[in-house]
């Protein structure tokens, strides 16, 4: 059975540092296709859009917020698509700056092209995931984001998880849907749900973002999201 997924679009005016790109995202989750694009109005991104994953904007301009190209393309995909996570990575001059732009755009994150590969990608799997990251914020919509640590810790999965709980968490920290993660590990979409439904009660959290999350998150972390920081 073939299993069509939601394609992420990688917009990027620099050929070689776009490829890039999408082999990190292919190597990353080999689930989900990229499709590479030098501006949003491109066939191949139009086409896409309506079933997009994710729209990743790759920009190599000192001062993003500065790069009329680039805002220009951001306003018009927030316009037609208002629910589909918009990422930012950037070679920024002042990473400050360029994320308080990107938080202003109302994007779902911010990655300096300095986050090491280990962080970047759980910055990543968070966003897919329905979450935000924007490095030097404490927390975005009640999730705290991962610290900038050279390795990001891996927490052991509390034991009180099955055996299927922990494959289904496995492919949730990568930000598959469910009906992804019922392809992969041979499961009806309803297995998956209360699997999910599962998890969440046993980690004590309130949603799928904050299970995908848990393994990252300081142990007082969902203690303090529930009592509102």
């Amino acid at each position: 059975m073939e299993m069509k997924t939601q394609p992420l679009i990688v917009v990027d005016r620099r050929p070689v540092s776009g490829r890039s790109l999408c082999c990190w995202i292919q190597t990353l989750e080999p689930e989900l296709e990229s499709v590479l694009v030098d501006s949003i109005d491109r066939t191949a991104a139009r086409n896409a859009l309506d079933n997009a994953r994710a729209v990743i904007w790759a920009s190599s301009a000192p001062v993003p917020w500065n790069d009329e190209w680039l805002l220009d393309e951001i306003t018009r995909t927030l316009t037609r698509l208002r629910d589909v996570p918009i990422v930012l990575i950037a070679d920024s001059a002042d990473d400050q700056l360029a994320e308080e732009a990107a938080l202003r755009l109302q994007l779902s994150g911010y990655i300096p092209t300095s986050t090491n590969l280990e962080l970047a990608a759980t910055a990543l799997r968070l966003v897919l995931a329905g979450g935000r990251y924007f490095p030097n914020q404490k927390a975005v919509n009640g999730i705290r984001t991962p610290t900038a640590s050279p390795q990001a810790p891996h927490v052991p999965y509390p034991d009180k998880l099955t055996t299927r709980e922990r494959a289904v968490l496995d492919l949730l920290e990568r930000g598959l849907p469910n009906k992804i993660i019922a392809y992969r590990l041979g499961m009806s979409q309803s297995t998956v749900k209360a699997h999910v439904h599962n998890i969440i009660a046993k980690l004590n959290v309130r949603n799928r973002t904050e299970a995908a999350m848990a393994r990252y998150m300081e142990p007082a972390t969902a203690a303090e999201i529930r009592a509102g920081w």
